[in-house]
């Protein structure tokens, strides 16, 4: 007698086509009343008919359903696995368990969201979160456990710290005798919730995959040295004609450790391959080898091999293609250490370069050696063109375009190129216009120039920037009617097309797709593109998140925390008077006049004025003090700078990165705006206050109200 708890239409009707089944043992109860539904599974016909009618039709069904191997299949509850191995999970893994019953699912959502409150994380961060607790609960069923082991958190893909705190609190988990860590690396500003795991071992020494030299312990991760890794970067691989080991960089044939010796293999070729043993040194002279020197064998003539002409200052080529400043590489690197020889004016030239530059530090010499190769291979008395600055600098790591551009911009020397100049949103929306087929292409670049203020009515116009992120929401959308609906042109989409595309779609997705589907039909039925449009009454939705507070005790000493007075200035900036990063980094030094304690806030047209406390009125005169002494000379009108920013001619503004990583780990900008209106609506309760303060929208005003006090703005059922 065998006894199966499964519904196998195959294996009940004991077809001879059926693959052989392990056979279940299964204690009576254990299986519910399971035992009260027990037959024969085969029984006599009565009036040519069989009983077993019932299984032909769920055997058809088994058989109509998709094909594929089972993902993941739950196992009976409270089985010992004979031998485990370790499981290979992916994005098709979790990708075959959506929309799958997942038991303890229910458990652990509530955990999530709570991590998340209590961390001030994203939204990102508990999606992917939950797609990884979802996994290690599929894996748990999967092993027939009652509570998943913590040592297999580690087949998850990523976040196995933040599914062990989950799995942990929700009861879930087999918690191993000592805390276990699963991040390879110290990551406090994105998982601050890991500081209690166990600490990282420290890297004990290794050999070098390469040269066989032995790295030293606590130096970057990996099996490559560092020379190794950049010699890996400049060359191609192959097998070494010196010691014969295949699949290394090569060099004039030859391995790294290899390469100094190829003028002695030139005088006296070796009769067999061997290898040749070095000692990796932490500290040393960089760049490449050294040839070593052979006595009596005549050195090469590097004079010869110097460019043979140059054309005149405001001399006009015939003809000009873009040059290959590889094999000039090549052969700068095998000419004697030194600088290469230069004419008077390019020495000049070079040293005005340097002059220009005081801060940069002596190892540091990535702009100078750029231009010394330009200076030597082009001359001094013709205009460089800025392709070939950006093509050199590609070629070697240890290059940089940008400053010489610059140098030879000011200089009148330099060739711009438009190409490298074109705005990076026009770009890729050119591209994804590219993408899209014809004559659907056409019509949305209808849409663009419509928004760009470029159509026969007058409007507002756009920037790239806002035009990009319309598109980025509309793309999906507008492939799946090009190649799932067979839609050819914008005229075909009707409205059920377009509550299609909305369909299950909510939150800010549902705002952003909704607010460019309306604006595409609304621009393209103006122009007399289309003739009705199918999105004019597409609601567009709310957004049903609420601004979350920062508790009191991470705020305590926060200014204490920074210790830069750049950092210190955004503080004050983002948590006393609420503003955004992006209106951080604009600031300009004109609009902050300390005697009148006020700082002018730029918001497009529009110009929002900020009246200074003392606390930010020092810490902005203490950032005065220290830029002046710092950078002296800088001109970048921007109020805060960095130290590649306050030198560089194009006056760039600082990133939102540099921003963020002024201040304190787990506090973000958004973060610290969100409490300070929460804070001052909490206070106060009156919209009109909050928008004269911080000069946000009404409706903005109001969400941080109802946020505050849900009892005053509550609707009461009539």
């Amino acid at each position: 007698m065998a006894i199966r708890v499964e519904e196998d239409a195959e294996w009940a009707l004991g077809l001879p086509e059926a693959r052989p089944r392990a056979v279940q043992l299964t204690v009576g109860g254990t299986y519910g009343d399971r035992s009260v539904s027990s037959r024969p599974l085969r029984r006599p016909t009565k009036n040519g008919l069989s009983v077993g009618v019932e299984w032909w039709t769920k055997l058809r069904q088994q058989r109509a359903a998709p094909a594929g191997p089972p993902v993941l299949e739950a196992q009976v509850r409270g089985q010992i696995p004979l031998f485990t191995v370790p499981r290979v999970l992916g994005d098709a893994t979790v990708s075959a368990i959506v929309g799958r019953p997942v038991a303890g699912w229910e458990q652990a959502r509530p955990v999530i969201e709570a991590v998340e409150a209590e961390y001030a994380l994203t939204a990102a961060w508990r999606r992917k979160v939950a797609e990884m607790v979802r996994l290690a609960l599929a894996v748990r069923e999967a092993e027939g456990a009652e509570r998943l082991s913590e040592a297999m958190l580690r087949d998850l893909p990523a976040n196995g710290d933040a599914v062990r705190l989950v799995l942990l609190r929700a009861g879930l988990l087999d918690e191993a005798p000592e805390p276990m860590r699963f991040s390879g690396r110290n990551q406090p500003a994105r998982t601050p919730y890991s500081d209690a795991l166990a600490p990282l071992p420290p890297r004990a020494p290794r050999q070098c995959a390469d040269c066989y030299a032995w790295i030293p312990a606590g130096q970057r991760a990996g099996f490559v040295c560092d020379p190794c890794r950049h010699w890996r970067e400049r060359t191609g691989r192959g097998r070494c004609c010196r010691c014969g080991r295949d699949g290394l960089a090569l060099r004039d044939d030859r391995c790294r450790s290899c390469h100094p010796y190829r003028l002695l293999d030139e005088a006296r070729p070796a009769s067999r391959p061997f290898t040749q043993l070095v000692i990796a040194l932490p500290t040393g002279k960089g760049g490449p080898f050294e040839a070593f020197p052979v006595r009596g064998v005549r050195a090469p003539d590097y004079d010869e091999q110097r460019p043979a002409l140059r054309t005149s200052r405001g001399q006009l080529p015939l003809f000009t293609i873009r040059r290959d400043w590889a094999p000039v590489l090549a052969l700068l690197r095998s000419m004697p250490t030194g600088e290469p020889p230069l004419t008077e004016n390019a020495r000049r030239l070079l040293e005005d370069f340097i002059r220009e530059r005081p801060g940069q530090r002596p190892d540091y010499r990535k702009n100078t050696r750029t231009l010394t190769i330009l200076l030597h291979w082009l001359g001094a008395e013709t205009d460089v063109f800025e392709r070939d600055v950006h093509d050199l600098a590609q070629i070697d790591v240890n290059l940089a375009a940008k400053p010489v551009c610059q140098f030879l911009r000011a200089r009148g020397l330099l060739v711009e190129d438009p190409d490298l100049h074109r705005d990076a949103d026009l770009a890729w929306i050119e591209s994804a216009l590219t993408a899209l087929p014809e004559p659907v292409a056409s019509e949305v670049r209808t849409w663009v120039k419509v928004l760009r203020d470029q159509g026969p009515r007058e409007g507002e116009p756009r920037g790239y920037d806002g035009i990009r992120r319309y598109l980025a929401n509309l793309q999906p959308t507008l492939t799946a009617w090009s190649t799932t609906a067979g839609v050819t042109s914008l005229r075909e989409i009707t409205k059920d097309h377009v509550e299609d595309a909305m369909d299950g779609v909510t939150g800010y997705a549902r705002r952003g797709q909704a607010t460019a589907l309306r604006s595409l039909f609304r621009a393209l039925k103006r122009e007399r593109v289309i003739f009705r449009n199918p999105a004019r009454n597409l609601a567009v939705g709310e957004i049903k998140g609420i601004p979350k507070s920062i508790p009191s005790d991470r705020l305590m000493g926060l200014l204490d925390q920074a210790t830069t007075p750049l950092g210190r200035l955004v503080v004050a900036l983002a948590a006393v008077h609420a503003l955004p990063g992006k209106e951080i980094r604009a600031l300009h030094t004109t609009g902050l006049d300390l005697s009148r304690g006020t700082l002018e806030v730029r918001r497009g047209l529009l110009r929002h004025t900020l009246y200074l406390e003392e606390l930010t009125h020092q810490l902005a005169a203490d950032w005065t003090v220290y830029r002046h002494q710092r950078w002296p000379a800088s001109a970048n009108p921007h109020l805060l700078v960095s130290q590649k920013s306050a030198v560089d001619p194009d006056h760039p503004a600082v990133s939102i990165g540099l921003l963020s990583g002024a201040l304190p780990r787990g506090l973000t900008l958004s973060g610290l705006r969100q409490d300070r209106i929460l804070n001052e609506a909490a206070e106060s309760a009156d919209p009109l206050r909050l928008m004269r303060l911080f000069g946000i929208t009404e409706q903005t005003a109001m969400r941080y109200v109802t946020a505050a006090h849900p009892e005053r703005t509550a609707k009461l059922p009539r």
